[in-house]
């Protein structure tokens, strides 16, 4: 089915063209399920708390086994119960301002009257929607650098202590990347701090490209970054750094008119038992300051 029409506040509760068929009694028990889910969605602000909320709401009038909601602007796509052949997607927008797109599915089509139910239930969900996105939003300015779009230096500890809970759960591999862009300081000078910028998310695109998706990368601060490998001992890491350090060799920057081209120097450690992140990084570091004295462009491991 093409998408619905565009949602608006509050503008299709009870439509009485679409509701002449509909006794009193049924929509008395429709609109006590809509005061229910209007202070339901009150309780949180947490996408992954608000979308199955609103669906488990939802399931009281309308038959269901799966929704999904989308953002490509923020970077979201949440899932909850599953996927099927038949689907109602709707596109949200409130204040001219774009929310996403929610799809329902189930096994058979979904009926007119039922879509009009959804429609009465998405004009409820549209502000606390909106609050949800703009608290995820806040949070993820806080946790990604702005210029490169990966982890901040704050958001590292974290996510080593969640690493490090399963990798003792799943008796795996952790290690650890220290890379340090050489001689970045020259190319600041040489060419200009916003061929410097260019070069940073040149990089960061190249990085990403080099790693798995379940790989965790950081920017400390100018132009070193860290990079957690899950499930990946000393020797795995290894081969990665080398991989990664030919990929950023061979890496050819252009800003305005001018192509340059830059390396990296890497020092890599595994995890070891009650390691803290202040032990695991300074080995590490250890092992990168030693890369850089004996030449650059090249990984050391500790």
């Amino acid at each position: 089915r093409p998408p619905r029409s565009t949602l608006f506040p509050y503008t299709t509760l009870f439509r009485s063209s679409r509701s002449n068929d509909t006794s009193v009694s049924q929509k008395l028990k429709q609109q006590d399920t809509i005061n229910h889910l209007i202070s339901a969605l009150q309780t949180t602000i947490i996408l992954d708390e608000l979308v199955p909320l609103f669906s488990n709401e939802l399931l009281k009038a309308v038959d269901h086994i799966g929704v999904i909601f989308e953002n490509p602007e923020l970077g979201i796509v949440f899932q909850h119960g599953s996927r099927t052949n038949h689907s109602c997607e709707y596109s949200l927008t409130i204040e001219n301002n774009s929310l996403g797109k929610l799809t329902f599915m189930r096994r058979q089509r979904f009926t007119e009257s039922e879509l009009n139910t959804i429609e009465q239930f998405l004009s409820v969900l549209l502000y606390p929607l909106k609050n949800t996105l703009l608290y995820s939003q806040a949070i993820q300015f806080a946790h990604t650098d702005p210029l490169t779009g990966v982890l901040n230096r704050s958001t590292l500890r974290s996510v080593f202590q969640k690493e490090v809970s399963l990798t003792k759960r799943h008796h795996s591999d952790l290690s650890l990347i220290m890379l340090d862009l050489d001689f970045f300081k020259t190319i600041n000078d040489r060419y200009g701090h916003c061929a410097g910028d260019t070069a940073l998310k040149d990089v960061t695109q190249c990085i990403e490209k080099t790693l798995r998706e379940s790989d965790y990368i950081f920017r400390l601060g100018g132009e070193e970054f860290a990079i957690l490998l899950n499930d990946t001992d000393l020797k795995g890491a290894e081969l990665i750094a080398e991989r990664l350090r030919t990929a950023i060799e061979s890496l050819s920057i252009l800003h305005d008119d001018t192509q340059f081209q830059l390396t990296a120097s890497m020092g890599i450690t595994q995890y070891k038992e009650n390691d803290s992140l202040g032990v695991i990084m300074s080995r590490s570091d250890n092992a990168l300051y030693k890369a850089k004295d004996s030449g650059r462009n090249k990984v050391v491991c500790a």
